[in-house]
């Protein structure tokens, strides 16, 4: 069972993942606020899944488990609070700042993934 949530919750990540990243460069480029809300929603499912990873993860690796649970955390936070951050011509900073962030979030469930593989294998 919790071979077949990694598996899920691996796949899922990167899907939402990709996903959210093609959207933030899309909207970062000015291709349409239309877009905003599936950035939104894949950003959400790409936390949803290291949170998901998180949890399965605790014993295999408790330290990098706590560290995706705050993560994940962090990213949703930046995402919610970023057009309040730093208004004006620096704005793009927040913006930087979150993009780097989102691929950390990505690298988590990548990290994470194999460490609950590694575990069940041995």
């Amino acid at each position: 069972m919790q071979q077949t949530l990694t598996r899920i919750a691996i796949v899922t990540a990167r899907l939402a993942g990709t996903a959210a990243l093609i959207l933030g460069i899309l909207l970062w480029l000015g291709q349409g606020g239309a877009l905003l809300h599936a950035h939104m929603g894949t950003g959400a499912l790409l936390v949803l899944s290291l949170w998901l990873l998180s949890l399965l993860g605790l014993k295999a690796a408790p330290a990098l488990a706590i560290l995706g649970a705050t993560w994940g955390v962090v990213v949703l936070a930046l995402g919610v609070f970023q057009t309040a951050l730093l208004p004006g011509n620096y704005h793009w900073l927040v913006q930087a700042a979150h993009l780097l962030i989102g691929i950390s979030a990505m690298v988590q469930t990548e990290r994470l993934a194999a460490a609950i593989g590694r575990a069940n294998a041995g």
